[in-house]
């Protein structure tokens, strides 16, 4: 009896000793103000990224004066008047937006050097938007036009994303001109304005303002809206995180910290159902302090309503 006596109370012990590091682990989140907002950062993060990369294609065609740490090889091409591969140099004088990596991308465009568009091929070389992971190779298409106000719209989707093995082929864009046409066609469908809708949708829209410095990339306007997973997020207990961007402004001279406008969103779904875990919507706000203030959250992000978040987006 004695026996069973101090069993029970080890097993109490061990139960009240776990139960109490996991309110730990809750009460220093909370501490740290920092929910698990990962597939929110992977969604801005490679949204800056292509943006960048779509704004040194643009400039390219259009004969501008690119940035010291770019090269442009161009080459010939009867189909059309813009072709060829463009060497960026990553560096802490030349700095990715938003990622600290140091490293090189290589960008192969295609299009119409009188009008500065195209589609463009990715490949990140040594450089991983996302963290180790993930293996983020590079984006296999992504067309870029000239709207009327002269703002560059770039858009991609899960589709053209490549994670995990290797593509050898992801430079070589050979695309007949009805392929091309149905690439820049892309860019015409509408965005969206509503977080719950663009979190299941996969695709991102990312507008560029390059305020009529072409030398002076970082001091872009950028415009993000859309929303999805770039690769697929399970958070401690599980559950699968899906994200949303809408009205995302960033100027990087400005702050390279957070964006200044606009709403961020995470979902998380219970792995294999259409179970709401939790949401947390997020607004961003003018401050250069690396925080979004929660304007509302429901389910497990609920103690965070009101509350500012920790990006960590640079």
């Amino acid at each position: 009896m004695v026996k069973l006596t101090k069993n029970v109370f080890l097993l109490l012990a061990v139960f009240i000793i776990i139960g109490s590091m996991s309110s730990c682990k809750k009460i220093e989140r909370l501490k740290d103000k920092n929910p698990e907002i990962e597939a929110l950062k992977h969604g801005f993060k490679t949204s800056a990224a292509i943006g960048y990369c779509a704004s040194l294609a643009n400039m390219a065609f259009r004969g501008a004066t690119l940035p010291g740490n770019v090269r442009f090889e161009e080459n010939s091409s009867s189909e059309y008047s813009g072709f060829g591969l463009l060497y960026v140099n990553v560096s802490d004088n030349y700095p990715l937006p938003f990622n600290s990596n140091i490293g090189d991308i290589v960008i192969a465009a295609i299009g119409d050097k009188q009008n500065g568009e195209g589609v463009m091929s990715i490949l990140f070389a040594d450089i991983d938007l996302l963290n180790s992971e993930f293996e983020f190779h590079g984006i296999r298409s992504a067309p870029f036009i000239v709207d009327e106000n002269g703002d560059i719209i770039t858009v991609f989707a899960e589709q053209d994303i490549v994670i995990g093995e290797g593509d050898d082929t992801l430079l070589n864009l050979n695309m007949s001109r009805p392929m091309f046409n149905a690439e820049l066609a892309r860019t015409a469908d509408p965005q969206p304005t509503d977080a719950f809708a663009a979190v299941r949708q996969n695709v991102w829209f990312i507008k560029i303002d390059q305020n009529n410095t072409f030398n002076d990339i970082y001091d872009d306007k950028y415009e993000i809206n859309g929303g999805g997973q770039i690769a697929e997020v399970r958070d401690e207990t599980g559950g699968i995180q899906y994200h949303a961007l809408i009205e995302t402004w960033f100027t990087y001279d400005d702050c390279h910290r957070n964006p200044t406008n606009g709403t961020g969103f995470i979902q998380n779904l219970k792995a294999g159902s259409e179970i709401d875990l939790g949401n947390i919507t997020m607004d961003f706000h003018s401050k250069c302090d690396g925080q979004a203030q929660t304007i509302a959250a429901t389910g497990k992000y609920l103690i965070y309503n009101g509350k500012e978040v920790n990006l960590h987006f640079e």
